[in-house]
């Protein structure tokens, strides 16, 4: 079989892999993504060597009251042993070269021990069905061994698990020099009772990190009982479904440097498992382990126990025998020494080489154990599991009471070590893993050979030459044939028990001295050697980490420089004198925009992609973008692209260019105004400069809101003050108290506009008519069918020029912010033709920016029934009931009343102004002077009716949907005509006869 040198095998704990085998590459460890593994990379900066020593004991109580009260005597505080009378107590790789000293040279002292692990067994009746059939866990019991043990701690104890199941109950306790090491920690219990799942029987399992590094997992079990054929099958099974079935929460990646999953058992560092495993002595009366045991343990500790209670009393029974543990005795305790000293060992002599020492006798006994013959047959146990040396008496079955008395019941139990504390590293079942595939191998090798022989022995007598069996193969497979004799099935378990040094035993020792139980408490020693993190040095290297995988991200990303170009103004906010980078508008009005440029220069090594994004928006107040912005990016040499500049949101820029992004702020959407306006929402925005692969940009826009009487409702209106909307500028909605005294009837702002639009109405007609044949086309209200509608619809307008509208209408929106008069706002070569064109488009933009209109949704509601009503009942109205159906309607708001009065009258000295009423004449009468008369007369009805229906759409606020039926579509806007046309009707028009009503 190959040496150990030849086999490989994978990291464990305080052996981590070598440079070859890191978790991490040097190209992972410079991953910006991979931080935790370039951490891990340089684990051995921060991880420091630890011994530390794990204490495991194990107990079956036999539900035998009050046996927690001797709990801290053996586990704790180390008495019970009796070392002088039952030979060596240790264990391999035990400190003591002999095994034969007190345990107290075994054992650190007690504040040394960093975790104490201790598993018991039938804390409750497990026989009873009320307690394996418990629908939930009594915390009674577990809370009484809890406070036992912890007031026989040394002080700073921590409890870190503690699981139960039914009977079954293990704590793990940490000292306070290790408790912060311990993490992941995960229980797990597995019953294989009654039906293969009840708790009567089974195992409780803890797993935890210790320093982040080490992986342990301990296993406390109770298998079935039993010395016939079928028990030990049970056994075998109960033990393989706790491994099957056994499952804990998984590690984070992130939390370990372990590289392995560790939520099953075989995938830890160290196992530990103990229990009442329940294996018996077999092909071995236990009559004749009684007698062959007695001639060690004559009973004359027994008789002088009775002796004892006889004068102590009752009490006196469960008395602890502790020979040497602490180098002191009682009188009684001394007496009882010096009767036995015949028994005890002579020191002189190795106990292994004596034939009649009590260690030759166990020695005889352990051949027969079961454990020891399923792990050599490979049916439990056998994957590269550990035990110490047994040199101590069996630990079932003891009369309650009795040091050596074994069961002397009716059933005469035959003496057993039913109790076992079995361990086993990472390297062990790697390296039995590796022994059994060698093995295999071997076999397979020896098969070809012999068949090769064989077929071709007549040809070639030399065949098997260099073939000796004798040599080669013969630690092969032959290990695993259960029909060899015992010695060769050891040789494959004893191989893969050899020596992993990670891991010591320090003793393996029972405490016979304890008497509340039939069996016998054992405990066992351990020290590991392993690897573990350093907290605060840990937070170093990833400091440093971070700090190098920043340095290596940013040399090989893209990086741009962005420069905000300054302008003369004023600035809106002090944020634009401290912050460089901000981009400041100033002032800013309704319909009127403002651009700013940013210079993006790309100063890094590569090329840089990037683009502007709009910020994300929410909330209740989700108001439209009032930001716009466009890239300019350089030309490259390219075919097709010489001598040109493109456009667009995304720009890619080499090392060296320059690329302009141009920032518009412009405010037209009336809902936003009117959020400005209340100062629910101010002209606060953060770009975002993106690069691909990059350090994005942010760069913060703001301008400040110059308060406008668009968007504001009529009461609004007629609350601001008189010098107009924007003196509201440097003032904040709450400070925004007006003087005291009456409110004005309607807003001054229509008022001036209406007023303005009809005198420059008369004025620009009269100013036509004078220049007569001067024009070549005809006047605008002249040209059919839109000309019936001006100076309102578009289409008639003289200046179509959008750029030279533009800063005119920004001059009548000033002022009529500001109460200025719009005669001096104007230059002198603007013509009233031009004038009265922008504020007509001025007054249609205010009356449909108004909040709910001049007459309201619910009004109109109300009128538009009454009007639907009437026509039902075809019922007309003269033009005056009309008009004063209107107003009375409209009475409730005199703001409403007079608004609507204002501006059906300026509509009705327009309609006289480009459609006289034809007048009747005193005397003289003809057919040519009819015909004028009646073209007049249909003339003005014409743009009555084209007046009235675009102002009814202007002026009427509804909140219902339009109709989709187009004849449902006329009837509606004719509904509206009749609100308004009754109105133009006013001045000079004879309101009789059949052709004077309304519907």
């Amino acid at each position: 079989m190959a040496s150990d040198d030849a086999q490989p095998f994978s990291p464990v704990v305080g052996e981590y892999p070598s440079d070859d085998d890191n978790f991490v590459s040097a190209e992972t460890a410079t991953d910006p993504s991979s931080l935790p593994n370039a951490v891990k990379a340089r684990k051995e900066e921060y991880t420091r060597h630890r011994t530390v020593h794990v204490k495991v004991g194990t107990w079956n109580v036999a539900a035998t009251a009050g046996t927690e009260k001797d709990i801290g005597k053996w586990f704790i505080q180390r008495k019970g042993v009796y070392e002088q009378v039952f030979g060596t107590q240790g264990g391999s790789g035990s400190r003591v070269p002999n095994c034969g000293g007190a345990a107290s040279l075994l054992e650190l002292p007690p504040d040394q021990v960093g975790l104490y692990v201790l598993g018991l067994q039938e804390i409750v009746d497990v026989s009873s069905p009320a307690e394996a059939l418990r629908p939930y866990v009594d915390p009674a019991p577990a809370n009484r061994w809890k406070a036992s043990v912890e007031d026989a701690l040394p002080p700073g104890y921590r409890l870190v698990a503690e699981t139960q199941l039914v009977g079954l109950l293990q704590l793990i306790y940490a000292a306070p020099f290790i408790a912060d090491s311990v993490s992941a920690v995960s229980c797990n219990t597995v019953g294989t009772g009654l039906l293969g799942y009840m708790g009567n029987k089974g195992a409780v399992a803890t797993r935890l990190l210790l320093g982040e590094t080490t992986c342990l997992i301990f296993v406390n079990c109770h298998l079935a009982a039993g010395s016939d054929k079928a028990s030990l099958d049970r056994r075998n099974w109960d033990a393989s479904q706790v491994v099957a079935r056994t499952k804990f929460d998984s590690i984070h990646p992130d939390l370990t440097l372990r590289n392995e999953p560790s939520d099953r058992i075989g995938d830890e560092d160290y196992t530990f498992w103990f229990g009442d495993l329940n294996y018996r002595l077999e092909d071995i009366p236990g009559d004749d382990v009684r007698q062959v045991l007695a001639r060690h343990t004559e009973d004359k500790f027994d008789k002088r126990r009775r002796s004892l209670a006889e004068v102590n009393g009752p009490g006196s029974s469960r008395a602890v025998i502790d020979e040497g543990a602490e180098g002191q005795s009682s009188a009684s305790e001394a007496d009882l020494s010096s009767k036995t000293q015949s028994l005890e060992l002579d020191g002189d002599l190795d106990p292994h080489q004596d034939p009649a020492s009590l260690q030759t006798t166990i020695s005889s006994l352990i051949s027969h154990d079961q454990l020891r013959m399923q792990q050599n047959k490979q049916k439990a146990f056998y994957e590269g599991w550990r035990e110490g040396q047994i040199s101590f008496l069996p630990t079932y079955k003891y009369d309650v009471g009795s040091v050596a008395r074994f069961d002397s019941s009716e059933k005469q139990r035959g003496p057993s070590w039913c109790d076992r504390i079995l361990y086993r590293s990472r390297r062990d079942k790697l390296k039995y893993e590796g022994l059994v595939k060698q093995a295999a191998e071997a076999r397979e090798r020896d098969a070809e050979m012999k068949a090769s022989g064989l077929e071709n022995a007549a040809a070639d007598d030399n065949v098997l030459f260099d073939y000796d069996p004798d040599v080669d193969g013969a630690d092969s497979g032959d290990e695993y044939d259960s029909n060899e004799d015992e010695a060769s099935e050891d040789a494959l378990f004893d191989a893969a028990i050899e020596s992993d040094d990670s891991i010591r035993l320090d003793y393996y020792i029972s405490h016979q001295g304890i008497l509340s139980s039939d069996h016998k408490p054992l405990v066992a020693g351990f020290t590991l050697d392993l690897d573990c993190v350093d907290v605060e040095l840990k937070a170093q290297v990833h400091q440093e980490v971070v700090r190098e995988l920043d340095k290596a991200e940013n040399q090989s990303r893209p990086g741009i420089t962005v420069v905000v170009d300054t302008h003369n103004h004023e600035p809106s906010d002090k944020r634009s004198e401290t912050d460089p980078n901000a981009v400041d508008f100033g002032d800013i009005s309704l319909n009127a925009p403002v651009s700013r440029t940013l210079t993006v220069a790309n100063t890094g090594g590569v090329p840089a992609t990037f683009s502007v994004q709009k910020p994300e928006r929410g909330g209740d107040h989700d108001a439209p973008s009032w930001l716009e912005y466009r890239v300019e990016k350089p030309h490259h040499d390219e075919p097709g692209n010489q001598n040109q500049q493109t456009l667009s949101n995304e720009c890619i820029l080499l090392p060296g260019e320059v690329a302009a992004v141009e920032i518009t702020v412009w405010v037209r959407d009336i809902q936003f105004v009117r959020l400005l306006n209340s100062e629910r929402v101010k002209l606060e925005e953060i770009l975002v400069l993106r690069v691909k692969d990059g350090r994005d940009h942010f760069i913060p826009a703001y301008g400040k809101w110059l308060p406008t009487a668009f968007g504001r409702s009529l009461e609004e209106l007629t609350l601001l003050p008189e010098a107009g909307a924007r003196s509201l500028a440097n003032e904040s909605i709450e400070s925004q108290k007006y003087k005291p005294g009456a409110p004005v009837s309607a807003p001054r702002e229509l008022f001036r506009l209406t007023e303005a639009v009809s005198e420059l109405t008369e004025r620009a007609v009269a100013e036509w008519d004078m220049v007569g044949g001067e024009h070549e086309d005809k006047a605008p209200w002249q040209r059919e069918p839109h000309g019936f509608a001006w100076p309102f619809e578009p289409a008639t307008w003289t200046l179509k020029d959008k750029e030279a509208r533009s800063p005119l209408l920004a001059l009548a929106r000033e002022a009529v912010d500001t109460n200025t008069a719009f005669n001096q706002i104007f230059a002198p070569e603007v013509s009233s033709l031009h004038r009265l064109e922008i504020l007509s488009e001025t007054l249609v933009a205010f009356l449909r920016s108004l909040n709910d209109g001049i007459i309201p949704s619910a009004i109109w509601q109300n009128l538009d029934q009454q009007i639907q009503a009437r026509e039902k009942a075809k019922q007309q109205l003269s033009w005056d009931d009309s008009q004063a159906w209107v107003l009375e309607n409209l009475a409730y708001s005199p703001a409403h009343s007079v608004s609507f009065t204002f501006v059906t009258f300026m509509l009705a000295r327009t309609a006289n102004e480009i459609a006289p009423v034809p007048s009747i004449p005193l005397h003289g009468s003809g057919p040519a002077l009819k015909a004028s008369t009646n073209d007049m007369t249909q003339r003005r009805q014409a743009v009555e009716n084209a007046l009235a229906t675009f102002f009814s759409s202007v002026l009427i606020s509804t909140n219902t949907p339009v109709p989709s039926k187009d004849k449902e579509k006329r009837a509606l806007e004719e509904r509206k005509r009749s609100i308004v046309e009754p109105f133009l009707k006013a001045i000079g028009v004879d309101n009789s006869g059949p052709s004077g009503g309304a519907p």
